[in-house]
């Protein structure tokens, strides 16, 4: 989609309104035609010898009314393209946020931290002030021609050597769009890396006060600072190296005027209100034109903003990015519509020929089959890197994958949009808590009750820590919960998903940062409080021992199958991996 074809789907988002604001903007924009004639009117009175209060006093008044009336259209269309102008924005943004939240299937963003801010932030202003251009344009376009056919009328052939001065603008321009082009990607992919690394320094704090890597850290960032200033300083310099040309084009089409006005007037060919007519326009042709310029300017930054927007959304239709919708700033703020899902309750999970690879190549899953029944604990274990993490987070639709899934025997057509509450709750083996207090976490924003977040924190094991907290269960985390050990994070995810009240609790390797009584007593807890169907990843014996059933992995298959003594008894992996001899600590996210 070319940039052209963004604006035109932005123009219909409330065609009515901008029309009406592009009709104020005619309006205001060609107003000054009566300007120019008015006062060439007083000056040919004026140089006529014919008295001022006869001469000059209806012009006058007949100005002042009109620059009257400019003024408050400007007010009316001012504040009518701000209203539309936040709202056009707001729209895009939401476009964007809810393809990212509620499109079907799974996707990986290709982008940083950083970029996604700077693309919701700086991008999406850019396609809107390209569209701000465009209101614009027809006033311009009005004012121009309306002011070229009265100064040619005048004096056709001095009008013609103005107008290739402004030619030259245009073309200067156009040739250098690629560079305005280039310049402006540097300095938004300069942006990105700042702001990304401003958030992961902010996040990993605890980690650089440790590391008494503070100073690193302060030239890492200005380093980036550095870059981005030479890259906002090339895009800049470009802009107004332009913008200046434009406007000193004003200067030498005047002093065209004048040299060849002076003697035109001495032949007679012009009159005093003609040159008169000739030095209003033109400062404000050129300046309309020098815009024109820098909308073609604009142009280009458009075109890269929209690249990055389709970036951050993947594979996002256009439709979906562009979606009409209307977006209110007036009111209350609506309230969320309250969906409610309607679950079949899990009998049995089927799983069949589910494979994954990564895009190089190396490591995922292949033709892996397992079935979960009602009320089981399945444990999926392996070496390091044999397919654990990839297995449950393509069941999940976390990454996309090839294969069979069936739940109570129906097909699931999208796990990305199915494996959610109150269907499937997940801890992952690295799990996210935010800048909140743990009983935020813990509800996740969803109307949970206090009752059932305490119960929920019961449950995983934290009430030994809440009393040593400050404010028990509404204690502020920090950020990233980095106010807690890494056990307590793991248990606050943990209470987050059991708060769910789920179908099934998927487990990645939850008990990694705890200790071996308390994993026990989770697990205790757990079974002894509710019917739950369980699929853990772990290699800990407080699970495998309670396991109905065993998946145990390597190289990215399923190898055997059973229960803990069956394969005790014939599997030489597993009874290496139940006696600790192969390493199965915590790997890459990525491969476990």
């Amino acid at each position: 989609m070319t940039p052209m074809r963004v604006v035109w789907e932005m123009v219909k988002y409330r065609p009515g309104r901008f029309t009406v604001a592009a009709l104020i903007w005619l309006t205001i924009h060609t107003t000054p035609l009566l300007f120019g004639v008015f006062i060439g009117m007083t000056f040919d009175r004026l140089s006529a010898g014919l008295p001022v209060a006869e001469t000059a006093w209806a012009p006058v008044i007949a100005f002042a009314v009109i620059a009257v009336g400019r003024n408050i259209l400007f007010w009316f269309g001012a504040t009518m393209w701000v209203e539309h102008w936040n709202e056009q924005a707001l729209q895009l943004r939401r476009n964007l946020l809810g393809w990212l939240l509620e499109a079907p299937g799974s996707r990986v963003i290709p982008l940083s931290p950083g970029e996604a801010v700077s693309t919701f932030r700086d991008d999406v202003d850019d396609l809107v002030d390209y569209l701000e251009n465009w209101l614009d344009m027809p006033g311009l376009a009005a004012f121009g021609i309306g002011a070229l056919a009265v100064m040619a009328g005048i004096n056709f052939r001095l009008t013609s050597f103005l107008i290739i001065p402004l030619i030259a603008t245009v073309v200067l321009t156009r040739a250098l769009s690629p560079q305005i082009r280039k310049r402006r990607r540097a300095m938004r992919a300069a942006t990105d890396d700042v702001t990304g690394f401003i958030g992961e320094a902010f996040g990993g704090v605890q980690t650089v006060k440790l590391a008494a890597a503070e100073g690193a850290v302060l030239g890492r960032l200005r380093r980036l600072n550095q870059v981005r200033r030479k890259a906002a300083l090339s895009d800049t310099v470009l802009t107004e190296v332009l913008k200046a040309i434009n406007r000193n084009m004003s200067t030498v089409t005047i002093a065209i005027v004048l040299i060849f006005g002076a003697e035109a007037i001495t032949t007679g060919e012009m009159s005093i209100g003609d040159l008169t007519v000739f030095l209003t326009f033109l400062p404000r042709l050129t300046d309309y034109l020098a815009f024109v310029g820098d909308i073609i300017a604009q142009h280009r930054r458009a075109g890269v903003a929209f690249e990055r927007v389709r970036a951050l959304s993947v594979d996002a239709p256009d439709e979906v990015l562009l979606d009409r919708t209307r977006v209110s700033l007036e009111g209350p703020i609506p309230e969320l519509p309250e969906t409610e899902t309607v679950v079949e309750p899990l009998e049995v999970l089927e799983v069949r020929n589910l494979s994954h690879w990564f895009p190089d190549g190396e490591g995922g899953i292949e033709g892996v089959d397992f079935t979960v029944r009602r009320g089981s604990f399945t444990v999926v274990t392996g070496r390091i890197g044999s397919g654990k993490s990839t297995l449950v987070r393509a069941l999940l639709g976390l990454v996309p994958a090839e294969g069979e899934i069936r739940w109570n025997g129906k097909l699931v057509e999208d796990p990305a949009s199915f494996f959610v509450p109150p269907r499937s709750a997940y801890t992952a083996q690295v799990p996210r808590l935010f800048s909140e207090s743990l009983a935020s976490n813990i509800g996740l924003g969803r109307e949970s009750s206090r009752e059932r977040i305490a119960d929920a924190a019961r449950l995983a094991v934290l009430e030994p820590d809440l009393e040593r907290m400050e404010k028990g269960i509404d204690t502020m985390v920090g950020a990233r919960g980095v106010k807690l050990s890494g056990g307590q994070v793991q248990r606050s995810a943990a209470a987050r998903m059991l708060a769910t009240e789920a179908e099934l609790l998927v487990f990645d390797d939850l008990s990694s940062a705890l200790d071996l009584h308390t994993e026990a007593e989770l697990w205790r807890r757990l079974m002894e409080r509710r019917e739950v169907t369980c699929l853990v990843v772990s290699h800990r014996r407080a699970a495998l021992e309670r396991a109905d059933q065993i998946l145990l992995m390597d190289g990215g298959r399923i190898v055997d199958r059973g229960t803990l003594q069956e394969l005790l008894a014939r599997s030489e992996l597993m009874r290496s991996l139940w006696a600790g001899e192969l390493d199965t600590g915590t790997g890459p996210p990525a491969t476990r």
